[in-house]
C-alpha cells in the first residue's frame, strides 16, 4: 500500500500525467486558466466557465492597502527580504473578512438547505437567513466594502458575465434576494462585494467552496508579488508601526520589590 494515492498527477521519466493529459500538451494547447482550472477540478472548463473563470482570476489583482494582506507581505518583506515568505504571510491574512468567498458560499448553503427542506423560494429562504443573522448579531458575509461603498463594480461584472453566458442561477438568485432583504432590514445600502458575488457564481457553476477560495488565492498571488518585489527593491527595512496607542498600566515598580519602575 502506497503512503498517498492520488487522481492529480502521475510523473515519469520524460513525462507528466496531469489529470489524465500530458503536461507538454497542457504547455503548449492550453492557456493558464484552462491549465489551472484542470489541476483544480480535475476537468477541462466548458467554454462558459472558462470566460468565468478569466474574470474571476483577474477580480483579485490587487487591493492595495485596503486589505490586510498586501500590508502583512510588505511588512514581513521588510523584516525577512525574501520573497517567497512574505508572499506565503500575505496569503495567511486570507479569511473570512478579506478575500476569501468561503463564508458567502455557506450561507448560500443555508439558503439551499431551506428551500430543499421547507420548499421555500429564494426571497422566503432570504428573510429566513437575515433574521437568523442579525438575531445572533453576526456580520452577513458577502456585503460592504471599505473603499467601493455604492456598488462594488467587479462584482456587478461577475454577475453580468454570468448572466451573458447563461450561467446565473438559482445562486446569483439567492444572493441578490439576500442582499434585498439585508437592505430592507437594517436600512443599509451596503453593496454586494466580489466575495458574495464569487460564490453565488460558484454556485450555480456546481464549484464546491475549497475550489471557489483557491481561485481566489490564486487570483490575490500576483498582486501580492508585485508588492513584495517593490518592498525588497524600493521599501524600508524593518517597517514599524508609529501611529499605535498604548492603551495599558504605567510602569510602576515590581510588588514587594524596591526599585524599578523609573525607565
Amino acid at each position: 500500500m502506497s503512503a498517498f494515492e492520488t487522481s492529480v498527477s502521475e510523473v515519469g521519466d520524460g513525462v507528466v500525467n496531469l489529470r489524465g493529459y500530458s503536461l507538454g500538451d497542457v504547455m503548449t494547447s492550453l492557456s493558464y486558466t484552462e491549465g489551472a482550472f484542470l489541476s483544480i477540478f480535475g476537468r477541462l472548463p466548458a467554454t462558459g466557465e472558462r470566460v468565468i473563470l478569466d474574470a474571476v482570476l483577474n477580480s483579485l489583482l490587487d487591493h492595495g492597502f485596503v486589505a490586510s494582506t498586501v500590508s502583512a507581505a510588505r511588512f514581513i518583506a521588510s523584516g525577512n527580504p525574501q520573497l517567497v515568505p512574505a508572499v506565503a504571510g500575505g496569503l495567511l491574512a486570507c479569511g473570512s473578512n478579506t478575500v476569501s468567498p468561503q463564508h458567502s458560499f455557506e450561507v448560500l448553503d443555508q439558503a439551499e438547505e431551506l428551500r430543499v427542506a421547507h420548499g421555500l423560494t429564494c426571497a422566503e429562504a432570504a428573510e429566513q437567513i437575515v433574521d437568523r443573522y442579525l438575531s445572533a448579531g453576526r456580520r452577513m458575509p458577502g456585503f460592504g466594502h471599505p473603499t467601493h461603498k455604492k456598488s462594488d463594480f467587479r462584482a456587478d461584472l461577475l454577475f453580468a458575465v454570468a448572466r451573458e453566458r447563461g450561467i446565473a442561477g438559482p445562486g446569483v438568485e439567492q444572493f441578490t434576494e439576500l442582499h434585498r432583504a439585508f437592505t430592507a432590514r437594517t436600512g443599509k445600502r451596503l453593496p454586494i462585494n466580489i466575495d458574495g458575488a464569487m460564490a453565488a457564481v460558484a454556485k450555480d457553476l456546481g464549484w464546491s467552496a475549497e475550489q471557489v477560495v483557491a481561485l481566489a488565492m490564486i487570483s490575490v498571488l500576483p498582486g501580492l508579488i508585485g508588492h513584495v518585489i517593490e518592498e525588497l527593491h524600493n521599501g524600508k527595512p524593518l517597517r514599524h508601526i508609529t501611529d499605535g496607542t498604548y492603551t495599558g498600566e504605567p510602569i510602576r515598580s515590581l510588588p514587594g520589590r524596591n526599585g524599578g519602575g523609573k525607565r
